[in-house]
């Protein structure tokens, strides 16, 4: 099959996927296995081939989030059952405001998501956006938007996160300096993507009279009055959000320190599976320090968080399926053969790839270590300087965020949002922080002056 043909099936299927969303009312899910049949069919893929690729994407998928959906919405369930939440939104609202919140969000969502990965991190924070848009009558979009933003720019760009690890790894980039000028770039794209573009989000889509006329003060007497009697603190909810954060830092630096069997299988423990050992112990400590606040059992708690993301299992599965459909296209490569033949500056070059194969292939760590690997080779031939180029690389994770993006579900779910306004918050914010960080890195380029970039 042709490359252009490749390319042509990848939008078309694109296409059939979104129409049957938005126009037909289909659910997501199960569109998805539609369109990833569909589009295995017009590839030519055999039958036995055809069903195993779906098969084993659904089943990928779930391996990599299942368990770190599971057990995130166990302990969000504990936090707002508790109180914990409430009283979270509530000293955010005192320290700064419903109107500098997107401030608060995109600043928190930047850090955790440095030593943590982008999905637990967002199901663990979520909910503290649910919470405020309860209490000031503001749509959640804006609150969303800061935060996943914020969760994206150091997801993508700032190590130890493993996709920007793997690219200077593979580029021979200084990490040291790769880690000064990636925070350069990334802290300006997730202000710009995230609390700007969220504030404006927040007052686009809260113009009800009802959100207007609620004041801080209304909101945080609201979450008084609803409060229960006895209740945990917000320091405790704060404790009990870091503590996953806290544990897989914990685990990815311990290593560094020593090698001794033992505490390298605990650091296994913890960090295995995108976090799932430092999730698990993460809840039962929050049901120790909590259950005294809370009047249900274990199990009417555990099942009702379960119930609650019972949808978003199959979704995220599903989409599983039609990223590895698209995966096994080779359309990765089609891009890369196109992209590579063209005649322009190298960091350029790999950061369109990077863009292209994000959209593509979904996954931004995929992406990113895929584009570097394409773009390596080119280094010495070109003289190009592997800072700037890993950089570009890491920059295109923040791109073109389709539902082919197992997070863009995530994001659309936990928070209600229609197809369009996922669109708008996930896409959009992230595009605006992608677009804003390479405009920061081509100044950079510029500036052969400063250190490393020679």
């Amino acid at each position: 099959m042709s490359n252009t043909m490749i390319i042509a099936i990848f939008f078309v299927s694109l296409f059939v996927l979104l129409y049957g969303i938005i126009k037909l009312k289909m659910d997501s899910g199960v569109m998805m296995l539609i369109t990833a049949l569909f589009t295995g069919i017009l590839l030519g893929m055999p039958a036995k081939e055809l069903v195993s690729t779906v098969a084993s994407g659904f089943g990928n998928m779930m391996a990599a989030l299942g368990i770190v959906v599971g057990l995130g919405s166990i302990l969000g369930g504990i936090l707002a059952e508790s109180g914990a939440t409430d009283q979270l939104a509530l000293a955010m609202l005192r320290k700064f405001g419903s109107r500098k919140a997107n401030v608060a969000l995109n600043a928190t969502g930047y850090l955790v998501s440095i030593p943590v990965f982008m999905g637990p991190a967002y199901i663990i924070l979520n909910p503290i956006c649910t919470t405020l848009a309860k209490h000031t009558k503001k749509n959640v979009i804006g609150y969303t938007t800061a935060l996943v933003v914020g969760l994206m720019c150091t997801h993508c760009l700032v190590i130890p996160t493993p996709g920007p690890l793997a690219v200077a790894g593979s580029l021979n980039a200084n990490v040291g300096l790769f880690i000064l000028y990636s925070i350069i770039v990334s802290l300006p794209a997730s202000i710009c993507g995230g609390t700007l573009y969220g504030n404006y989000l927040t007052k686009k889509f809260s113009h009800s009279t009802e959100a207007a006329d609620v004041t801080d003060d209304d909101a945080i007497a609201e979450i008084t009055k609803a409060q229960k009697p006895v209740h945990p603190s917000a320091a405790t909810a704060i404790i009990l959000i870091l503590l996953p954060i806290i544990l897989i830092l914990f685990a990815t630096l311990l290593p560094y320190v020593t090698q001794a069997g033992f505490v390298l299988n605990i650091c296994t423990f913890l960090s295995a599976s995108n976090g799932v050992g430092a999730l698990l112990l993460s809840v039962i400590v929050a049901w120790i320090v909590l259950h005294k606040y809370i009047d249900k059992t274990p199990g009417k708690i555990f099942a009702s968080s379960l119930n609650d993301v019972g949808d978003v299992f199959f979704i995220l599965a599903a989409s599983g399926s039609y990223g590895a459909i698209i995966s096994a296209s080779g359309i990765g490569g089609v891009l890369g053969s196109f992209v590579s033949a063209s005649s322009i500056p190298l960091f350029v070059l790999a950061f369109i790839l990077s863009v292209l194969l994000k959209a593509a292939l979904g996954s931004s760590a995929t992406a990113l270590v895929t584009t570097a690997s394409l773009v390596a080779p080119l280094l010495e031939t070109t003289g190009a300087n592997p800072i700037i180029v890993g950089l570009a690389v890491c920059l295109g994770g923040l791109g073109i965020c389709l539902p082919t993006d197992g997070a863009f579900w995530e994001v659309k779910e936990f928070n209600g949002l229609s197809m369009k306004e996922t669109f708008i918050a996930h896409t959009g914010g992230n595009l605006i922080a992608c677009v804003v960080g390479f405009v920061v890195l081509c100044l950079l380029a510029m500036m052969k002056f400063l250190p490393g970039l020679a």
